[in-house]
């Protein structure tokens, strides 16, 4: 069995379950690829893997919880896989501690449109990443040494279905936990959408020194530089370039920001921790 973990990770989190997955299948003893979206020469070797991919194979695919939604690479990713009924697959998502969304049930929505088999899934509860400007941002802390342990668990339960023979699925309707009013919100939500509760992206010409690290950076190979960082409509709004550009050159009110995103959690309420499916 050939195990790849992809993922798309802005602020890190996601990159850590990666991981923190990465590491327990080696402890396995099993072959593993890591591969990050947002990295160009990741996303070329995935290209060609994706046409001809070694089988059988167990793909573990992570986003963060934009909107509601998985991120527009993870969902190109898997759009882009064949349909071949020679896939298994673990979804695992990163979340702020507002709200989980649907991420998950599209995930493995898409994943079974394509053949695969899902064997696992993940929520992982972490600091959220447009927090950064308030003292004691939600998630904080996370994920944790507890939350690794769930994941290294989630691994395990997965290898043994795997090394058993057995394979037993795992039902999508255990992904689809989210009431019918939250279902309903996320229908109406979008990148689009989110872009318009912040300012528009773009560079003050004072500050902005043409690094280029805001385009180097970005995820979605969203950013150029003419002369001064131009932001396309791949963006998905995640913010990297403001929190790690070195002069402070892109600037947002994240202040008020951060406290619009405690009211929504305090409106949709839904109980802050990790969970494992198997």
């Amino acid at each position: 069995m050939h195990h790849f973990v992809v993922y798309c990770s802005p602020s890190g989190s996601t990159r850590r379950v990666a991981g923190v997955i990465a590491d327990k299948l080696a402890d396995l003893g099993l072959a593993t690829g890591v591969f990050d979206l947002g990295e160009s020469r990741d996303r070329q070797e995935l290209e060609k893997l994706c046409s001809d991919l070694p089988s059988p194979r167990c793909l573990w695919i992570g986003t963060p919880v934009y909107v509601d939604h998985m991120v527009p690479p993870v969902q190109n990713f898997i759009m882009s896989l064949p349909k071949d009924g020679e896939t298994y697959a673990v979804p695992f998502i990163t979340w702020g501690g507002v709200n989980s969304g649907v991420a998950l049930a599209e995930m493995g929505s898409s994943l079974m449109e394509k053949g695969s088999t899902l064997l696992g899934a993940a929520k992982v509860l972490a600091v959220h990443s447009s927090m950064w400007a308030l003292e004691h941002p939600l998630g904080e802390g996370h994920p944790d040494s507890g939350d690794d342990a769930a994941v290294r668990k989630l691994v395990d339960a997965v290898h043994e279905k795997l090394a058993s023979g057995t394979k037993a699925p795992l039902p999508l309707k255990v992904l689809d936990y989210q009431s019918d009013a939250i279902k309903e919100a996320a229908r109406k939500k979008n990148i689009a959408m989110a872009k318009k509760a912040y300012a528009k992206l773009e560079a003050d010409v004072e500050k902005c020194t043409q690094c280029g690290q805001c385009a180097a950076m970005c995820p979605a190979g969203a950013i150029t530089l003419n002369p001064y960082p131009q932001f396309a409509e791949e963006c998905f709004i995640c913010l990297k370039c403001v929190r790690e550009c070195p002069e402070g050159a892109i600037p947002q009110d994240m202040v008020t920001a951060g406290k619009r995103i405690l009211d929504m959690a305090a409106a949709v309420n839904e109980p802050p921790r990790t969970d494992i499916f198997v």
